[in-house]
C-alpha cells in the first residue's frame, strides 16, 4: 500500500520527466532528493526514470518539509509593500540603513531586516480636550479641556490640530514616542495662548487670530526640539463654560454682542441712506447761496458804478446835476402819488394842467 502511494506521488511529481529529470544538474539533484526521501529510481530503455522501490523515511521527510517551509517563508519575508502615503526606514541588525518610498513593492534581506513604516504623505489629525470615535461621537477629556484664561476665568476649550511628518529618520529615531510629545507640545502652546487671551475673545470674534497665534507658537515648539513636522492647521473647535450660571451669563453677553452688531449695521444702513440725501440738499443750498451772492454782488457793483458816474457829473456841474436828480425823483414819485395843489383862490385839480 505504501509503495502504491509513493508510486502515485512520484508520477504526479514527475509527470513531465523530459523537463525535470534530464541528465543535467537539476535532474541529478532531483534524483538525489527522491533517493533521500526513500524513493529508488532507475532509467528504462527509453531513458525515462521509473520508481523501482520505496522505503518510508519519516525523519528525512520531516527535514525536507521543514526546509521547504523555511524556503517559502524566506521568499515571503523578502518583500514588503508600502502604501502610497508611506515611507519606511530600513534597519539591518537594528541599525538604520536607508529610507525607501513613498509607496511601492520593495525587497529586503530576510531575518536581519526591520522595516519601520511612517505615513509621511498625509495629514494627521489630533484632538485636545475631547476624542471622537468612529461613529462621530465625542467624549470630553476635562483634564485637557479645562484652561485658565486671561483675567482668571476658567473655560473648557477644545482644539483640533493637523500635522504632516516631513522626515522619517527624525520621526522614528530622534524623538521617543513623537505622538505623545506632539500632544504635550500642543497642550503647552494652547494653554499659553489661552492664558494670554480673554475668555470673551474665545466666545466672540477673535477665533481666527487666536488660531493663527497658536499655530505659530506650536510650530516654534516643534522646531526647537528638532521634531521635523509641519503644523498645517490649528482649529479652535469650541469653547464652553463649566458652570451653568456663568454659561448663561456669557450667553447673554453673546446675545448682546449680536444685538449690538445688528443695531450698528442698521445704523450704518440709515447713515448710508440719509447722508447722501443731506449732502445733495446741502449742495443745492450752497449753489443757491452762491447764485444769490453773485447776483447781489453784481447788482451792488452796478449801483456803485452808477453812483460814481453821477458823482463825476455832479462835480462838473453841481446845479444842473442836482436839478436833474430832483426831476428824475419827481418823475418816479409823482405818477403814483395823489396830488393836490392849494392856491389862494381855492383847491385846483392838478389833472387839468
Amino acid at each position: 500500500m505504501i509503495y502504491c502511494h509513493f508510486n502515485i506521488f512520484f508520477y504526479i511529481c514527475c509527470f513531465n520527466h523530459t523537463i525535470f529529470l534530464k541528465d543535467n544538474n537539476m535532474g541529478k539533484l532531483l534524483v538525489k532528493l527522491f533517493t533521500f526521501l526513500g524513493l529508488h529510481l532507475r532509467k528504462d530503455l527509453n531513458g525515462n526514470w521509473q520508481l523501482i522501490g520505496a522505503r518510508f523515511l519519516p525523519l528525512n521527510w520531516i527535514i525536507v518539509v521543514f526546509l521547504a517551509i523555511a524556503l517559502l517563508n524566506c521568499l515571503n519575508d523578502s518583500w514588503f509593500i508600502l502604501d502610497k502615503t508611506e515611507k519606511a526606514a530600513v534597519e539591518y541588525f537594528g541599525a538604520y540603513s536607508h529610507e525607501v518610498g513613498p509607496g511601492g513593492l520593495h525587497w529586503k534581506v530576510p531575518f536581519i531586516t526591520e522595516i519601520r513604516k511612517v505615513p509621511t504623505e498625509m495629514r494627521h489629525r489630533w484632538e485636545l480636550g475631547f476624542r471622537s470615535n468612529d461613529k462621530g461621537r465625542e467624549t470630553e477629556i476635562p483634564a485637557e479641556a479645562t484652561m485658565l484664561t486671561k483675567g482668571g476665568h476658567i473655560g473648557s476649550i477644545y482644539w483640533i490640530f493637523q500635522y504632516t511628518i516631513n522626515d522619517v529618520y527624525t520621526w522614528v529615531y530622534t524623538v521617543k514616542d513623537p505622538v505623545a510629545v506632539l500632544d504635550k507640545l500642543g497642550q503647552g502652546s494652547m494653554r499659553l495662548v489661552s492664558g494670554q487671551t480673554l475668555l470673551d475673545d474665545f466666545l466672540t470674534t477673535q477665533k481666527i487670530e487666536i488660531q493663527e497665534n497658536n499655530k505659530k507658537l506650536f510650530q516654534n515648539y516643534c522646531n526647537t526640539i528638532g521634531l521635523n513636522v509641519t503644523i498645517n492647521e490649528v482649529k479652535l473647535q469650541d469653547c464652553d463654560l463649566p458652570d451653568a450660571a456663568v454659561k448663561a451669563a456669557y450667553s447673554d453677553v453673546m446675545n448682546a454682542e449680536k444685538d449690538k452688531d445688528a443695531m450698528q449695521q442698521k445704523a450704518q444702513e440709515y447713515h448710508n441712506k440719509v447722508v447722501p440725501e443731506a449732502n445733495g440738499k446741502a449742495v443745492i443750498k450752497i449753489n443757491e447761496a452762491n447764485a444769490y451772492y453773485t447776483q447781489q454782488v453784481n447788482g451792488a457793483k452796478g449801483e456803485i458804478a452808477l453812483f460814481m458816474g453821477v458823482l463825476e457829473e455832479y462835480r462838473k456841474d453841481p446845479l444842473t446835476t442836482e436839478r436833474k436828480l430832483w426831476y428824475e425823483a419827481m418823475k418816479e414819485v409823482l405818477p403814483e402819488a395823489k396830488k393836490t395843489i392849494i392856491e389862494n383862490q381855492g383847491l385846483l385839480n392838478f389833472k387839468q394842467y
